[in-house]
């Protein structure tokens, strides 16, 4: 009998460190729109879309500290004098690490204000476009499509962006029990193509010094 008791004692205890634990997971994904921003000519939208698990973890009844491991893709559409029907798609691995003030608003209902920092790792992503061809004579033959690598060293046939960049997120969510519903925006700091300006001699690329920027819908689920 005291056997008994002390098992269930034990799970019991087990249980209720269980609910009481301030780390939680969660996976989440969302569509919405990107583009190129910055010292060059005017850059249309395109499609975004991202997806990623992360985890939080609860410093009081307020605070809360979260971080994820997300797949982004993102990049803008252009369309300049040297350049024609420009596309630019950047694949990045990111980290954000945020904090978010957690609101209650009636049972099982949160909203939470978040903001911080992103660091992210390109790891692939296509260019294209067509460019003007011309004869040794000088003469136009029209427009040449290509398909190039987004990151990597213009010289070597890529489009010459560099792999790191890095910004400011900033969201609001709902959560409803597990359903987590948000909406969010992150503004790159960082120059991520500064090579297109030194090897395409036109006044158009002279200022060409283009920063991502994202705006997503999100939906999660909280394992926890």
């Amino acid at each position: 009998m005291k056997k008994a008791l002390m098992i269930l004692y034990m799970a019991v205890a087990a249980s209720t460190a269980q609910a009481q634990s301030p780390l939680s997971f969660y996976a989440e994904a969302g569509i919405g729109t990107s583009r190129l921003y910055g010292k060059h000519s005017c850059c249309d939208t395109r499609i975004a879309c991202k997806a990623g698990i992360g985890a939080k973890y609860t410093l009081n009844k307020t605070w809360v500290l979260q971080s994820a491991l997300e797949f982004v893709s993102i990049g803008g559409k252009d369309d300049m004098d040297y350049v024609k029907n420009a596309k630019m798609n950047e694949l990045y691995l990111q980290i954000p690490v945020r904090i978010a003030a957690r609101l209650p608003l009636g049972k099982d209902y949160y909203a939470s204000l978040n903001a911080g920092p992103y660091i992210a790792c390109g790891v692939g992503g296509k260019t294209s476009g067509s460019i003007p061809y011309y004869h040794d004579a000088g003469s136009s033959d029209g427009n040449r499509l290509f398909k190039i690598d987004t990151f990597g060293n213009i010289l070597e046939n890529n489009a010459g962006n560099r792999r790191l960049d890095g910004g400011i997120i900033v969201g609001i969510a709902f959560e409803y029990r597990r359903l987590i519903i948000g909406a969010e925006a992150q503004v790159g700091l960082v120059k991520i193509n500064q090579q297109l300006r030194q090897v395409i001699d036109t006044e158009e690329f002279h200022n060409y010094l283009p920063r991502n920027f994202a705006s997503f819908f999100t939906v999660g689920y909280k394992f926890r």
